[in-house]
């Protein structure tokens, strides 16, 4: 039996601080499988795509910084015809290697589309593997709808999303895809986009910005600077005359550099970068924050209209400070009343939270036993995680059924199962997405955990065992991994000042 105060202090280190920001990489990996910006310059006005009349093979390398390599990407575009339609089939490598806090944490991401010259992406089959982890989408776009099977452990689910007559390949961090429509500076164009790593639809903003010199190896180079907004999201890369990416800058720090095979295989190990470690936290001014804090009071700065957070009634905003509160721990019945609308969403099964699986409901019926008290069966459901689901820092995206079969995983994997566990009790359930604090860092570091619907939301930690989160858990949003993205319009912008302690 673990020791609870041990093992918290442990999972509060700086390796199981960083999982949100893991699987944003991995969003990022999925995008730069099809970001060829280069090849702008080529292609059709009005809407049409990309003609590929000769095989294009392309390395980037991918930075944090200017001179930490984290990766690199491996591009290899061919001409296909397909039932006399002319198109381009495209074929892409990932592999990164980031060396979080002394530990390598190593993933490989494979993947190939075909995309009609007239109608953009057809078809699409990527795969995920990290460490013993892995998943694959395989998906066909026809008749204004996409269809997408998601392979993950040892199951096959189908699902399908109306799309339009043009749809993009994207990434869900802004990153744009392997053809776009022809733009010169000033120009702007919106598509439908479609990010395979989270399965979401939503529109594509591009904008030609101006043309920019850049300097490559001492040689002056002519680029169009070209930025990309999905979801609020912003990329922006500079193409050169011969279609190629020159370089590119996305959220999280990380620019991407085109880059020889031989001077990639030549830069040799990585170092540890700071510029990572200082993106994962925030580190706060003012007083310190003990372990047993029951009531915190923080000045964040960095908030606007659009870009606020969530009041309940464990976090709540008084004069320009918010309070957060450590909740009571019993049910409390009738004080914030569900509507049947919000009833039926956060009981419903998806893609990753497979609630309604017989795999998760016997599980979720073992774990709680004949309890009808719901509050009850939630903090079961909590003990049983802590105790059994092992604490390791994993770069995927969590699947509950992967993470019941492996149980092992960070608090992705902790919050995705823990939510599908407890809506096959049918008992509404919700992930939360936000900050924790980290005594290790003497900084917040980016978390996710559940929240379970007992009279009101009541917040639960089962990756850092506290039956009641602790006050040091700023929430920023609820929602499933089609809203995880979300995260990066926080990431550099927030500062935080601690103003009470109690």
């Amino acid at each position: 039996m673990r020791q609870r105060k041990e093992v918290q202090e442990m999972l509060r280190s700086p390796k199981h601080l960083i999982p949100l920001i893991l699987v944003l990489f991995w969003v990022i990996m999925m995008g730069l499988l099809v970001y060829r910006e280069a090849i702008v310059p080529r292609l059709y006005h009005g809407g049409t795509w990309k003609r590929v009349d000769m095989p294009e093979d392309i390395w980037l390398g991918l930075y944090f910084g200017e001179e930490h390599l984290a990766g690199s990407v491996h591009l290899q575009t061919t001409p296909s015809r397909r039932e006399d339609e002319e198109g381009s089939a495209l074929r892409a490598s990932v592999h990164l290697d980031l060396p979080l806090f002394g530990k390598n944490t190593r993933f490989a991401l494979t993947g190939k589309a075909w995309q009609s010259a007239l109608h953009g992406l057809r078809e699409f089959d990527f795969t995920l593997r990290a460490e013993e982890h892995d998943m694959r989408l395989v998906g066909v776009v026809e008749s204004g709808t996409i269809k997408v099977v998601m392979h993950t452990a040892g199951e096959e689910m189908p699902f399908t999303l109306p799309v339009g007559n043009k749809l993009l390949l994207s990434g869900g961090l802004g990153l744009s895809s392997a053809t776009l429509p022809s733009l010169q500076p000033g120009e702007v164009v919106y598509l439908d986009s479609f990010d395979p790593a989270t399965m979401s639809l939503g529109k594509a903003k591009l904008e030609a910005l101006r043309k920019e010199t850049l300097t490559v190896s001492g040689h002056p180079v002519e680029t169009t600077l070209i930025e990309t907004t999905i979801s609020g999201i912003v990329t922006r890369a500079w193409i050169s005359a011969d279609e190629e990416i020159i370089r590119a800058e996305t959220p999280l720090g990380l620019i991407i550099k085109k880059i020889s095979p031989e001077d990639l295989f030549k830069e040799g190990d990585h170092d540890d970068p700071a510029v990572l470690r200082d993106t994962l936290t925030i580190r706060p001014r003012g007083l310190s924050i003990p372990d047993d804090v029951e009531r915190l009071t923080l000045r964040i700065s960095g908030l606007t209209e659009q870009l606020t957070l969530p009041e309940d009634s464990r976090q709540y905003k008084e004069g320009d400070c918010w309070i957060f509160e450590r909740q009571g721990g019993e049910m409390m019945a009738g004080q914030e009343a569900l509507s049947p609308s919000e009833t039926e969403e956060y009981l419903a099964p998806d893609l990753f939270i497979q609630s309604n699986h017989p795999r998760i409901k016997e599980a979720a019926q073992a774990i709680a036993g004949d309890t009808e008290d719901p509050w009850i069966a939630a903090v079961r459901l909590h003990d049983w995680m802590y105790e059994h689901i092992e604490k390791e820092h994993i770069l995927s995206v969590p699947s509950a059924l992967e993470v019941l079969d492996q149980r092992r995983g960070d608090c992705n994997e902790h919050a995705v199962l823990y939510t599908a566990l407890a809506r096959a009790l049918d008992i509404p359930a919700r992930i939360a997405i936000g900050l924790a604090w980290s005594d290790d860092l003497k900084a917040f570091g980016y978390h996710a955990w559940p929240e379970v619907y007992a009279g009101q939301w009541m917040a639960l930690d089962p990756t850092f065992g506290e039956r009641n989160a602790s006050p040091t858990h700023v929430k920023f949003f609820t929602g499933g991994i089609d809203q995880w993205a979300r995260l990066v319009a926080f990431v550099g912008r927030i500062e935080i000042e601690v103003v009470a302690v109690e």
